[in-house]
């Protein structure tokens, strides 16, 4: 008994000591703010409005207050003024706020998405075959829905952790270096709301959520959004706090003149504007005649240009410097300065954040349709253990891999003595059915055009593991349209069955020559084409080894018919049998990777039945194979890609059901697209490409290369005649564009036989 008390003692220590080290919750955090030592001067509140990128302009004035020895008692701020407010207000130093500050990618806060390279493989292949994300809903009973904002503000919640350290809950804002205050609106009464406590990187989020822009912050009930408009310079909040003395920052806009109000857009720009200066205006007029009211020239540039900031910081400097004669009344002695100081380190270093934390239990507030045990199995994180930092994060990126989930926020808090990893998952709101489509053109400038339409409809959470309905259909030179089910088997979606049904019509040309048709003329006879209908069913099992990797093993089965267009002669088929299919995939980009590799092997196993015209039944076994591989070398702004696929099947009927083919850009450039088929083919190719602009908007990119490309490879019906000598080389040149609907090429082709085609292409492969 003695000997289990002083075990469970032991464990209680241990546990007790991480604790202290590991979290920031420690009891002199928790001290008030009017535990601070009593100031024998005026307390300096620092008010920073909202503005965007302009903000680094905040950044300069406190750069001048700290060169002159202006302390800051108080900080509040609405907009990016609460993000500059509360780093400093953590107790960095200016020149630490402007590190952090220049050093994030700003434009990466639009980014809702994961990276393709995070996503799921299954993920990965339909987004690259659909990559018109329209983000419409529709459901089932034929309900459509829309996103709620145009960006999630995923992006904003990981910079915003990252930039704090990812600071844990406060029970208050005085605990901090310096007392702060944020500034948020209340979007459904229209009223302004003082965030003074939690987690600080959320209650900068909810002030810099910008209407329409970004999905609001829910917090306590209420719906935040930028506080810009209801107070975008909290004079009055400061002053509640105790501010005796303000100094106050302005970035408001400048009102367009009448002749660039031509635009429903710039309308309601100039409403914004006015309401936003108004409010400015009205807190102004709070102010004394001792305080100092600062405006930085920042009017040549807006809230987006963050390739501004720091122009933006520069104007900053300036206008603090212009005001030092108003300014330097409140300028402590050395000593005083010191003490301000070490009074603000100290409190600073109470809050010192920890890179890991000791993690007790996990919350989650569970906005979506799966159960609890499914989004805990997905983050994979276990209690009772440390948890990096960078572990949350990895944990998020799991969770948003599989791409149906909206926001995903996280903070850690201090209940009961212990340390609660706090989660708030939502689903998207416009699921759990999501419409996207794709749309393919080509055309060679003289006589021939392929085309392309496609649509897919994708219903998550059938299953409480995570279970998904998907169908595709496209429309054009080739159709086809297919229906699938998946099925996870256990919570951590690692094992999976799925069953579908697919049809297609596809129309293929082969150059050879054959009896099959009765005609005397040696073109009609090396001109063979034809059309392939079929369809086919399929169930598998599988196993996800990894987000990048996937083994399944299946069987199909597979009936149709290849008729011959110009007599109308028909080979009809059956065929089924088992297939194993392995797939490797962690390419950042399918269509202009620059990191990763691609690799696919299929091999099946079929008994084949077909029958062609007056020839006798075939029957027999047949092996079919298909192997690719894709692999990106970048330096720089150049990238070389090496490809190479070869497939085939040992068939005996008289038109091949497994039939393969090339042609088209970097597919043996100066042919057709589809134009050579047979039952057998090999290629390989070296793309070449090099990034001539960037043209980085932040929420998207239009990428711009240039390259050329180096092809060979070939198609066979006998696998006798496979031969490196027999292939055809070809090669291309081109510009090209990634653009938001799939690559768009201008290009020209040439093979080695004098075949040549220009290309203009658009949008996802074929």
């Amino acid at each position: 008994m003695i000997g289990n008390f002083i075990v469970l003692k032991k464990h209680r220590i241990i546990k007790t000591v991480l604790f202290m080290a590991l979290s920031v919750q420690s009891l002199a955090v928790y001290a008030s703010a009017d535990d601070r030592p009593k100031l024998n001067r005026e307390r300096i509140g620092l008010v920073l409005s909202g503005g965007g990128a302009k903000g680094a302009a905040h950044i300069g004035v406190l750069e001048v207050l700290e060169e002159n020895r202006i302390p800051v008692d108080i900080v509040t701020g609405t907009s990016m003024g609460a993000y500059v407010g509360g780093m400093y207000a953590m107790g960095l130093s200016a020149k630490e706020v402007k590190r952090r500050t220049f050093g994030v990618k700003w434009e990466e806060g639009y980014l809702d998405r994961a990276s393709r390279n995070d996503l799921t493989l299954r993920r990965k292949q339909q987004n690259d075959r659909y990559q018109l994300h329209t983000d419409i809903g529709l459901d089932i009973n034929g309900e459509f829905k829309s996103r709620s904002g145009a960006f999630q503000g995923q992006g904003f919640a990981k910079i915003l952790r990252d930039v704090t350290d990812n600071l844990p809950s406060l029970k208050s804002f005085d605990q901090l270096a310096i007392p702060y205050r944020s500034v948020a609106t209340d979007i459904a009464k229209v009223k302004p709301v003082i965030i003074s406590s939690g987690h600080l990187a959320t209650a900068m989020q909810a002030s810099m959520t910008v209407p329409g822009a970004l999905k609001p912050v829910h917090l306590n009930g209420k719906i935040l959004v930028d506080g810009g408009v209801v107070n975008n310079m909290p004079v009055d909040v400061a002053q509640a706090l105790g501010a005796d003395v303000i100094i106050a920052v302005d970035l408001r806009d400048n009102l367009m003149p009448s002749k660039d109000l031509d635009s429903a857009l710039n309308i309601v720009a100039q409403l914004t504007t006015y309401m936003t200066n108004a409010s400015a205006d009205l807190q102004k007029s709070l102010m004394e005649e001792d305080d100092v009211y600062l405006q930085p020239d920042v009017s040549f540039m807006t809230a987006a240009d963050f390739d501004q900031m720091k122009k933006a910081y520069l104007a900053g400097r300036k206008v603090a410097t212009a005001s030092l004669p108003k300014l330097l009344r409140y300028q402590l002695s050395e000593h005083d300065y010191r003490a301000y100081i070490k009074e603000k380190q100290s409190r600073r270093s109470q809050l010192t954040v920890a890179s890991a934390y000791y993690i007790d239990k996990i919350k989650i507030k569970n906005n979506t349709r799966l159960p609890e045990k499914t989004l805990l199995s997905q983050l994979d994180l276990k209690t009772g253990r440390v948890i990096s930092n960078e572990e949350l994060e990895q944990a998020v990126k799991r969770l948003q891999s599989e791409d149906v989930y909206g926001r995903i926020t996280y903070q850690i808090k201090q209940e009961n003595g212990e340390n609660v990893l706090d989660m708030d998952i939502n689903e998207k709101s416009w699921g759990p059915g999501y419409l996207n489509f794709t749309l393919a053109f080509e055309d060679d400038f003289v006589n021939r055009s392929n085309f392309s339409f496609g649509a897919q409809y994708l219903y998550t959470d059938l299953t409480d593991k995570g279970g998904e309905w998907l169908t595709e259909f496209s429309l054009g030179s080739w159709k086809n349209i297919n229906t699938e089910f998946y099925f996870p088997l256990d919570y951590k979606q690692q094992f999976f069955t799925e069953v579908g049904a697919a049809a297609s019509n596809e129309v293929r040309k082969f150059k050879r020559e054959s009896q099959i048709l009765d005609s005397d003329k040696t073109e009609e006879r090396f001109n063979i084409e034809t059309e392939y209908r079929h369809v086919n069913g399929y169930a598998a099992v599988g196993w996800n080894l990894k987000s990048s990797a996937e083994v399944t093993l299946g069987y199909n089965v597979q009936k149709g018919s290849i008729t011959v267009l110009s007599n109308r002669s028909k080979e009809d088929y059956l065929l089924h049998g088992p297939y194993i299919n392995l797939t490797y995939d962690d390419l950042d980009s399918f269509y202009f990777p620059s990191k990763g590799i691609y690799a696919n092997a299929r091999l099946g196993y079929n008994q084949t039945t077909s029958e062609f015209k007056n020839y006798d039944e075939v029957n027999g076994e047949t092996i079919s194979y298909n192997f690719s591989i894709k692999k990106p070398f970048t330096y720089d702004r150049h990238t070389l890609v090496l490809n190479a696929k070869t497939a085939g099947s040992d068939s005996d009927e008289m038109l091949p059901v497994f039939a393969q083919d090339l042609g088209g850009l970097f597919n043996l450039s100066g042919y057709h697209r589809y134009e050579l088929n047979g039952r057998y083919s090999a290629f390989g190719s070296i793309i070449y490409r090099y990034r001539v602009l960037d043209n980085n908007f932040g929420a998207f990119k239009l990428p711009v290369y240039l390259g050329g490309s180096i092809e060979h490879g070939g198609v066979w019906n006998k696998s006798s005649d496979v031969s490196w000598g027999s292939a055809i080389t070809a090669g291309s040149v081109y510009v090209a564009v990634d653009s938001i609907i799939g690559p768009v090429y201008l290009s020209y082709g040439l093979a080695e036989d004098g075949n040549d085609s220009f290309y203009l292409s658009l949008g996802s492969s074929w």
